[in-house]
C-alpha cells in the first residue's frame, strides 16, 4: 500500500485542501514544482502530420536539446490522473483519398445503381431516401445494424490509406506479420519519427470516419466524447508510480494502472487541477499491475492485459450483451513520455475485441444508426478484415491492434485494494 502520509488518505476533508491548496498556488502563479506529485501540468504537444512515399519510411524529425525532468520524489512514488483518453489520430494529407467514410446515409446510396442514386439525392425525394436508408439499418425480427451488427453481412466501411500512424510495434514484427504466432497478416504503418512497424488496424479501419478523425483541425465527436467522460467520472483513470529513482533512466518501475470512482477536481474553466487527491477504485479487475522501464526519459511497459471501466453515459449500470462495458486491451503496452513540467504524454496500445471497439453504438442501438448514422455493421466488418490478433481455429483474428493517446498531470494517489479497510476521520 502507499503510504498515506505521501499519496493522500482518501480522506474527503484532506481531497478538498489538496484541491483548495492546488488552485491557490495556480491562481497565485507559484505552481511550478509545489511538491514532488503536485507539479504545474502541461500536455505534450500533439504529433503534427508527416507526408511519405508508399515505400519509404519518413525523416525523423531533428533533435531538439531536451528541457531538463524534474528529480522524482524521495520516495520512489508518483502519482497521476488521466487528463486524456482517446483514439490516437495522426493526419496525414493522404489518408483518405475518396473523402470521409460517410454515415450510413451514404453508404445505402453507394448500394444503388447511378441512375437511382442520384434521382434520390434531389431534395423532392428527400423524405423518400430518409425512409428507404433507415429502413436498411433494420433486418429481421427487429433486429439492427448496431445491436446485432455480426447478424448483417453488409460492405465494410472505406479503409485509411495513408503510411503514417501513432503506436507501437505490438507484434514484435516490421514485416507484414504473417509469421506472428496467433496474429494475422497486415500492412504495418511508419510512427510519425519514422518508426517501423507500427501495428494500429484500428486506425485503418476507422481513420477517415469524421467522428474520429475530426474536422478542420478540431476533435472529432469520438475524442470529445470520451475526455469529457473523464471530466464527469464515468471512466476516469489514475496512475501510481513506484520505485522510481530517476525520470531519465531507472530499469525497474511497478506502475498501478486503475479506474477511480472520484470525479475530476477541476478549475472554472473545467481543467483538471494538478496534486488534486483521488483514491484507485474498489473493485479489483480494474485495478491494473504493470512492470516498465524509463529510458531517456520515457516509461515503457512489458505487455500485459489491462481491463479499465468505460461507460457511456450510462451512469455506471448498463450492461452490454451480460457484461459491463470497458476497455479491453489485450498485451498491453504503454509508451508515455514524461514531460519537463512533471506531466506525462503517450500511448496506450494493446489489442481490442472486435464487439468491444464498437460497444458504444451497440448500445446505442436503432438509434445510433437512425439518428447518429453510425453503420456498425459496416464497421463491423472492417474490423474483421483488418483484424491481427488473437486468431482462432477457424483462421479469424478476433482482436485488432489499437493506439490510444493518453496525457496525465501530477496527483494524490490514494490505493486502497479491495478488502481492504482504511481509516476514517
Amino acid at each position: 500500500m502507499i503510504p498515506s502520509s505521501t499519496i493522500g488518505e482518501g480522506d474527503p476533508a484532506r481531497s478538498r485542501r489538496h484541491a483548495r491548496r492546488a488552485a491557490a498556488l495556480l491562481a497565485a502563479g507559484f505552481l511550478t514544482i509545489a511538491a514532488p506529485h503536485a507539479v504545474m501540468a502541461k500536455v505534450g504537444p500533439k504529433v503534427s502530420g508527416t507526408k511519405v512515399s508508399a515505400t519509404k519510411a519518413p525523416a525523423a524529425a531533428k533533435a531538439a536539446t531536451p528541457a531538463p525532468l524534474p528529480a522524482p520524489p524521495a520516495d520512489g512514488i508518483m502519482g497521476f490522473v488521466m487528463t486524456s483518453f482517446s483514439p490516437a489520430v495522426h493526419i496525414g494529407k493522404d489518408d483518405c483519398p475518396e473523402g470521409p467514410q460517410g454515415v450510413l446515409r451514404d453508404h445505402y446510396l453507394e448500394t444503388l445503381p447511378a441512375p437511382e442514386a442520384t434521382r434520390l439525392r434531389l431534395k423532392v425525394n428527400e423524405e423518400e431516401l430518409t425512409s428507404r436508408w433507415k429502413k436498411y439499418a433494420v433486418g429481421p425480427d427487429d433486429t439492427n445494424i448496431c445491436s446485432q451488427p455480426q447478424l448483417f453481412d453488409r460492405p465494410p466501411t472505406r479503409f485509411l490509406k495513408g503510411k503514417v500512424a501513432q503506436g507501437i510495434n505490438l507484434d514484435g514484427d516490421s514485416g507484414n506479420g504473417a509469421g506472428v504466432p496467433n496474429g494475422c497478416a497486415h500492412e504495418n504503418f511508419f510512427g510519425p519519427d519514422g518508426e517501423p512497424g507500427v501495428d494500429n488496424q484500428y486506425w485503418r479501419v476507422q481513420g477517415c470516419a469524421e467522428g474520429v478523425r475530426g474536422v478542420n483541425d478540431a476533435p472529432g465527436e469520438t475524442t470529445r466524447g470520451l475526455n469529457q467522460f473523464l471530466l464527469s467520472g464515468e471512466h476516469s483513470q489514475v496512475l501510481i508510480l513506484r520505485g522510481v529513482d530517476s525520470l531519465v533512466r531507472d530499469d525497474d518501475v511497478e506502475i498501478i494502472y486503475a479506474n477511480t470512482e472520484d470525479r475530476a477536481i477541476v478549475d472554472s474553466n473545467q481543467k483538471f487541477l494538478p496534486g488534486a487527491s483521488y483514491s484507485v477504485t474498489r473493485t479489483p479487475q480494474y485495478r491494473n499491475v504493470l512492470r516498465g522501464r524509463i529510458v531517456n526519459g520515457v516509461l515503457t511497459t512489458q505487455p500485459v492485459d489491462i481491463r479499465l471501466r468505460q461507460t457511456w453515459g450510462q451512469g455506471g449500470g448498463r450492461d452490454i450483451r451480460g457484461a459491463r462495458s470497458e476497455w479491453a486491451l489485450r498485451r498491453s503496452q504503454l509508451r508515455l513520455t514524461f514531460q519537463p513540467d512533471g506531466s506525462l504524454h503517450g500511448i496506450v496500445a494493446g489489442y481490442q475485441p472486435l464487439l468491444n471497439v464498437i460497444q458504444s453504438p451497440s448500445i446505442g442501438g436503432i438509434g445510433a444508426a437512425t439518428a447518429a448514422g453510425i453503420n456498425c455493421a459496416g464497421i463491423y466488418k472492417a474490423l474483421k478484415l483488418a483484424a491481427d490478433g488473437d486468431r482462432d481455429a477457424g483462421g479469424q483474428c478476433t482482436t485488432i491492434s489499437t493506439a490510444i493517446e493518453a496525457s496525465a498531470i501530477p496527483a494524490f494517489i490514494n490505493d486502497r485494494p479491495a478488502g481492504q479497510k482504511v481509516a476514517e476521520r
